[in-house]
């Protein structure tokens, strides 16, 4: 009798485990998910079955989760989970719990604190386009985006690899190469020591090769289920081989990295660069970024429009300070 007591009991709260976090929806249907956040009247629940599911907040009548978010209801922000008392919404915080209306509700941010994560993350995703003209004359051009981003614990590592190329009436015309790496020891949940390093070739813009590594520290001002903001500052040693020439510089290195969603998640703003600042007379600063938007067709695909930069203030000479490269293509997240 213990034995099947002790069974029964276990498959409840496994059970329960399960189901993770609750949205009762206004014809008594329950949906069961990860809650993700709350913004522009809609509701993300991430599920096992169907993806990310987009709810209007005015079709919800109840929300319950495990973990905290931070929340703005009208004018006030508190940081809570949220449940049901008596049949009443509310929102658990660390001194009382906050009745509410759902039209109160404004937005919600699950906090991503990198010191809380103990798991496994790993998230990568391509930007592809591909552009081919015939005619009179015939060019082709193609562009890829290549981010892969793994977290563990205390840890963030991500690399980006960028090739651009293009080839007019059989002329090579563009012919770079970016290959990133970056590496993020949080000691708090904000500040981060950092590590990187990065590969790129322009031959035609007689870039031979550009290689830096670099170590810093670097603070993160936003990391929630809407976005997340961080900046880094270090010094780095930059090997390059220009027209023929080798060197080897010293050099201030300013990173920057950022992204917004919009519009419950169907709109995402972001812009990712790397300033490599040279203190020799005759090489100045050389700028790498990414800016965009990507529309989401469904929680794996994606349009991209992206505006990739390479600046330098003192390039050799014969070629342009700015290259500048614009993109419209798919993008596949996995």
């Amino acid at each position: 009798m213990t034995r099947y007591f002790l069974l029964l009991l276990l498959s409840i709260i496994f059970s329960r485990m399960a189901l993770g976090d609750t949205v009762v929806v206004e014809n008594g249907d329950v949906l069961t998910g990860e809650v993700d956040s709350i913004a522009g009247g809609r509701l993300i629940l991430s599920t096992a079955y169907a993806g990310d599911i987009s709810i209007d907040m005015a079709a919800i009548r109840e929300i319950e989760t495990e973990a905290d978010f931070t929340l703005r209801l009208n004018d006030k922000r508190v940081v809570g989970r949220f449940a049901v008392v008596d049949g009443v919404p509310v929102v658990i915080t660390a001194d009382t719990n906050l009745a509410f209306a759902m039209n109160d509700l404004r937005l919600a941010s699950k906090r991503n604190l990198a010191l809380a994560s103990l798991g496994i993350e790993w998230n990568s995703r391509v930007d592809l386009a591909l552009a081919l003209s015939s005619g009179n004359s015939t060019a082709e051009s193609y562009n890829t985006l290549i981010e892969s981003e793994f977290k563990r614990d205390r840890t963030a590592q991500q690399i980006t690899l960028l090739v651009n190329t293009e080839d007019s009436d059989g002329l090579k015309t563009k012919d770079q190469l970016d290959l990133d790496y970056g590496l993020k020891l949080f000691m708090t949940d904000q500040w981060f020591s950092s590590a990187n390093a990065e590969y790129f070739s322009d031959p035609l813009k007689d870039v031979d090769q550009r290689i830096s590594i670099g170590i810093g520290a670097g603070y993160q001002f936003v990391n929630n289920s809407l976005g997340a903001f961080s900046t880094e500052l270090g010094l780095s040693a930059v090997q390059e081989q220009l027209d023929g020439d080798d060197e080897v510089s010293p050099a201030i290195r300013w990173g920057l990295d950022y992204n917004r969603y919009f519009f419950a998640k169907r709109v995402e703003l972001f812009h990712r660069q790397s300033l490599l600042i040279i203190p020799e007379d005759d090489r100045g600063q050389v700028l790498s970024s990414s800016s965009g938007l990507r529309y989401a067709l469904n929680h794996r695909i994606d349009t991209a429009f992206r505006l990739d930069l390479n600046y330098e203030s003192d390039p050799i000479p014969g070629n342009e300070n700015a290259d500048t490269t614009y993109t419209l293509g798919l993008g596949i997240r996995f």
